[in-house]
């Protein structure tokens, strides 16, 4: 009774305890993820010596240093691993490490094994060889296992280290792996780590003397203890703590052949539970006598290693219904692995995990005494349960399910486990980023709130690896339990039988992206169990998503056809591409120095540039016109006013040449503007009767006015930067009047009409921009990426009301941001993007982010994306660096565009046309556009906002509440546009304080408002 107490405190509430300790943290404390080498027919040979030290007395280490003198009381063989610690031992125990690798690889993998029958004695006691407790120095107990493997290779000259790949010591006494209540003095105990061929040249600084000269080039150690349990002291005296050493060796070849530990390897906390093989809870399960199967990303790490040809089956977007199979009931044709990606990096791994698929119980095969004996367990039950296995004697060779070592149901209230074999569908969450960072230090599941392979628990509360306590006061350690698992019944009060955007869990990305994904309609817990699966809400819906195998991505345009909506055209470093819903191919022999355009007219054309050409691609033809210079800039598409077809570029000696093009003449020069130097033309924007351009330094026009740029803003910006412009585009004013916007030198925007509008300094990390009828107010607005913000700014400089918008994950928006009125509110909404691969919708009005948004790709795009129509409904595509294409509806009918892609749209025209006026205010001075902003004002600084409909001189006059005097502040304000002053309020006392504002227009009419200002510091 004692025994069993002890026992359910240990692991119902310690075992947690086994896991926070286990392998202090690391198995595999120097991971080296190279595939291994292994010999013909994917056999892995291991080779195992006995070792014990010289003897010793040392309160920290269990036993003396010699095998079997661990124990105080004689317990005879009914035990797990019973002495002697023999050859026949560790053979035995490498036996079930055959046996697993056997099953759980379908038989693709076979172990073979020998272990030397003698027994090495090393020069020092444990200690010596043991690495201070919390220490990432194990240059220790690499010269143990040279030591070792040193007097092995002179006792065994005939032995040929070169025909084995594992190499296994086997110490004598216990691992310094497990702490427990009552356990006293193992911290000079050696951990049982694996040191892979990379880690002990690393730490032998590549002195490898003295091992055995013929392993050509294998160097590895497993550092393993003859067994895990050892005697701990309880309030009834000493009792005997059983662990066994299999689970244990398991994990350790796992770590040869590369997989990761999948516990939180910073704590030793679980991550995974039993659930998967590399977690200390899975490792110690049945007291560490048989793990678990591999979870599906192990088993597919594995697979790409060893060949196992492991079936998994991928779902495209749509709607699906799923039958999933455990794989000891699957036949041929069978789903037994189902892959459903959330973005290029993120993708669930689905599998049917049933504790007893074959339906007679657990059957365990063990030797006792030298002789193989089995006993089946029809269910958990006294002595034959996770944390209690006083029913098994000798060493376990094999178990015919080992998946019966996955959770079943628990009751913290009454301490025990329902007899019914469970398990149910099990959802991983893999994230590769994650994976890709973190695998060389062994931390893949450090950060349990973005764990590169984690459980997505269907009880909606994430407590794998988390403690509490049970009504008694004892602590337990989340391992998993059968209400983790997803089915029809799950009693969970937060299970709804199904799992999407909002539920808990979620189907959200780690970033927090919509993956438009649900599951819904779980069965029954049996071995062929459904579910359906459908992508898209009611507003966003996945169209397509394919790799392209091609090289990286440069520009991207919408390419409209009469027979086809779902055409692009894309630029690679070395070719041009047509992309459909279905697949992409080359188009032979075309590229294009920049990005294309493209229209309809009669014919579908693609236009592009080479050198000096301007080519037409179209359905049937492949047309060249030579301009005799070469050409600098993308072309770009118009209609004049005539309604003629023209074709513009800009050349390296600073001309902009327009070309008719039609189906009789062909392409015809039509007019020509020069700079007055012959500098490279860098960007072009047109409209149908107005055209602009720049060089490296000046803006220029068709009507013939040019600005050299810095001349803008000769106090914010040096002459000796290095000068150039980043993009360029071209707008009106509600009276028609053409403006064009420059960013310049990469921090100033100057807009400019016939005159200069505005100058506006801002350190962008972004070098492009866009231009959208944000609000319906009569204004246009620029957007840009501005670190983790989208700004908005109108012609003269002030932030749009509810902006800039904020990312709060930090990790930066970049690229040029889209606009389109896909919500139909006559306002625009923002298409903004993140270096991780979120995609953003801000609505234009409220600043606030779409309902369904962000959704995400996985991986930073590679160029900007493409809004266009499809099916009547406004459509996204985008391309991420991956290589990966997505396609969705993100609107319920079709949109106005005002940028649609890089460069506005795919005539690459750059031009946005007058703002819409109809929430234009026709006042003079409109007492509801002058406010200030932030108020209250907890920093230094706040700006004072107001529209004037003409050209004014601005006054304000602050007060406090007294009606004493505090700030003078003068303006001038552009007609038609919001203005802001700003007011640095440093020295200004907290309090509420009240600002006279007067606008006295250019036709002498003046008016004021007041607004009050509350300041707190």
């Amino acid at each position: 009774m004692l025994k069993k107490i002890i026992a359910v405190f240990i692991v119902t509430t310690g075992l947690g305890s086994i896991s926070a300790q286990t392998f202090i943290g690391k198995l595999n404390p120097f991971p080296n993820y190279k595939p291994s080498s292994l010999i013909a027919n994917d056999t892995i040979k291991i080779l195992g010596i006995m070792v014990d030290f010289q003897e010793d007395k040392d309160g920290a280490t269990f036993g003396d240093g010699k095998f079997g003198s661990i124990y105080g009381s004689e317990y005879g063989n009914t035990i797990i691993d019973p002495l002697p610690h023999d050859k026949a031992y560790f053979e035995a125990h490498l036996e079930f490490v055959k046996n697993y690798f056997s099953k759980v690889s379908g038989d693709k993998t076979t172990i073979e094994y020998s272990v030397l029958p003698g027994i090495i004695s090393v020069s020092q006691a444990m200690r010596n060889y043991s690495p201070e407790p919390n220490s990432d120095d194990f240059i220790s107990v690499a010269n143990f296992s040279k030591e070792a493997w040193g007097i092995a290779d002179a006792n065994y000259p005939d032995i040929d280290f070169s025909s084995y790949d594992v190499f296994i010591i086997f110490h004598a006494g216990v691992g310094r792996d497990v702490s427990l209540p009552g356990s006293l003095g193992n911290e000079r105990d050696l951990p049982s780590v694996y040191l892979g061929d990379e880690t002990l040249r690393n730490i032998l600084n590549n002195d490898l003397s003295g091992l055995p000269v013929n392993r050509n080039g294998k160097y590895n150690s497993m550092i393993i203890p003859e067994t895990e349990s050892r005697e701990v002291e309880s309030l009834g005296g000493t009792v005997l703590f059983q662990l066994s050493i299999n689970g244990l060796l398991v994990a350790s070849v796992a770590s040869h052949l590369g997989l990761p530990d999948l516990f939180n390897t910073e704590t030793g906390l679980s991550a995974i539970g039993r659930l998967g093989l590399m977690d200390g809870q899975a490792i110690f399960a049945y007291n560490g006598t048989f793990p678990p199967e591999p979870s599906a990303w192990e088993k597919i790490f594995l697979s790409e290693k060893l060949n196992w040809n492991l079936p998994v089956v991928e779902l495209s977007p749509g709607n699906h219904d799923i039958n999933l199979v455990t794989k000891l009931a699957a036949g041929i044709g069978d789903t037994v692995i189902l892959k459903v990606p959330l973005n290029s990096s993120e993708y669930y791994l689905v599998e049917n995990r049933i504790r007893d698929a074959n339906s007679d119980g657990a059957k365990i095969t063990y030797i006792l005494n030298g002789i193989t004996r089995t006993k089946t367990f029809t269910k958990d039950t006294t002595g034959f349960q996770s944390y209690d296995v006083d029913s098994i004697d000798g060493v376990v060779i094999n178990v015919d399910e080992y998946d019966w070592a996955i959770p079943n149901t628990f009751s913290v209230e009454t301490d025990s486990y329902n007899p019914k074999p469970g398990g149910g569908i099990v959802i991983w969450h893999v994230d590769e980023n994650v994976i890709r960072d973190k695998i060389a230090e062994n931390k893949i599941n450090v950060n349990k709130d973005n764990r590169g392979v984690d459980v997505e628990e269907a009880d909606g509360i994430q407590d794998i690896g988390e403690s509490f306590f049970t009504i008694f006061g004892d602590e337990i350690i989340g391992e998993g339990f059968i209400e983790d698992f997803w089915y029809a019944g799950n009693p969970s009060e937060l299970f709804e039988n199904k799992f999407s955007g909002d539920t808990r869990p979620n189907t959200n990305t780690n970033s927090g992206a919509n993956s438009l994904i649900t599951f819904f309609d779980f069965s029954g817990i049996s071995n062929r169990m459904s579910f359906r699966l459908s992508y898209g809400d009611s507003l966003i819906v996945p169209l397509t998503k394919y790799n392209l195998n091609i090289p990286s991505a440069k520009a991207f345009t919408y390419t409209p056809k009469e027979s086809e909506q779902f055409s692009f055209s894309l630029l690679s470093d070395s070719s041009l591409y047509d992309l459909s819903i279905s697949g992409y191919h080359k188009l032979d022999n075309y590229y294009s120095d920049y990005k294309t355009a493209s229209y309809i007219d009669g014919n579908e054309y693609t236009l592009g540039i080479r050198g000096s050409y301007i080519y037409t691609y179209t359905t049937d033809a492949f047309v060249g016109y030579n301009t005799g210079e070469i050409i600098t800039t993308p072309v770009t598409f118009r209609r004049n006013s005539s309604g003629a077809v023209e074709l513009i570029v800009g050349t390296e000696k600073g001309k902009v040449r327009v070309y008719n093009l039609d189906a009789i003449n062909g392409i015809v020069l039509a007019q020509e503007f020069t700079a007055d130097t012959e500098t490279p033309v860098r960007f072009i924007a047109a409209s149908e009767d107005y055209i602009s351009f720049t060089t490296e330094n000046k803006l220029y026009d068709s009507e013939g006015k040019s600005f050299l740029l810095r001349e803008f803003a000769p106090d914010k910006i040096s002459n000796t930067l290095d000068e150039q412009v980043y993009s360029l585009a071209l707008t009106k004013l509600k009276d028609e009047r053409n403006v064009s916007v420059v960013y310049y030198n990469n921090k100033l925007f100057v807009v400019a009409g016939n005159e200069l509008i505005s100058s506006l300094v801002f350190n962008t990390v972004e070098s492009s921009f866009s231009i959208a009828d944000l609000k319906n107010d009569g204004e246009n607005y620029i957007l840009f990426s501005n670190e983790n913000n989208i700004e908005a700014l109108n012609l003269q400089g002030a932030s749009a009301e509810n902006f800039p918008f904020t990312d709060s994950n930090g990790i930066g928006f970049t690229g040029t941001p889209l606009a389109a009125d896909f919500e139909g509110d006559g306002k625009a909404e923002i298409i903004a993007y993140t270096k991780d691969g979120r995609i953003f919708a801000i609505d234009g009005g409220s600043g606030k982010v779409v309902n369904g948004f962000p959704i995400s790709t996985g991986a930073e795009l590679a160029t900007a994306p493409v809004l266009f129509d499809y099916q009547g409904k406004t459509s996204l595509a985008a391309i991420d660096k991956q290589n990966n294409f997505y396609a969705w509806n993100i609107g319920a009918t079709a949109g106005k565009y005002f940028w649609s892609e890089e460069n506005g749209n795919n005539y690459n025209s750059s031009f946005v046309d007058a703002a819409l006026n109809q929430n234009f205010a026709n006042d003079f001075f409109p007492e509801n556009r002058v406010y200030n902003y932030p108020n209250p004002v907890y920093d230094n600084t706040t700006y004072i906002r107001y529209y004037v409909s003409e050209d004014s001189k601005i006054n304000i006059k602050i007060f406090d509440l007294a009606g004493g005097f505090v700030a003078e502040l003068n303006d001038n304000a552009l007609g038609g546009f919001d203005n802001e002053t700003q007011w640095n309020v440093n020295d200004i006392q907290s309090g509420v304080y009240l600002a006279r504002v007067e606008a006295t227009g250019s036709s002498g009419k003046s008016e004021s408002n007041i607004i009050k200002i509350a300041i707190i510091k």
